[in-house]
């Protein structure tokens, strides 16, 4: 729930208007930040995968939220 929450306050930092190219310190920072959340979310998933196997009725994409996470995940 953490990192859900830090997504939220990192991406509400951006000011993508103010700085397009992204030279300033704060953005190369709230970038390294993204990656680290975007890791996070995709290792959680591969685990997942691993844990519960991937197709099937009580596999990782046999639930909806899973298949929502998954393509969220793989958007990012």
């Amino acid at each position: 729930m953490m990192v859900i929450l830090l997504n939220c306050v990192t991406l509400g930092m951006y000011q993508p208007c103010e700085n397009i190219d992204c030279s300033s310190q704060r953005c190369q920072i709230l970038q390294a930040f993204d990656a680290m959340i975007y890791i996070f979310f995709a290792v959680e998933m591969v685990v997942k995968m691993v844990a519960l196997g991937i197709f099937g009725r009580r596999c990782y994409l046999g639930d909806t939220w899973n298949r929502l996470d998954f393509f969220i995940v793989m958007a990012g």
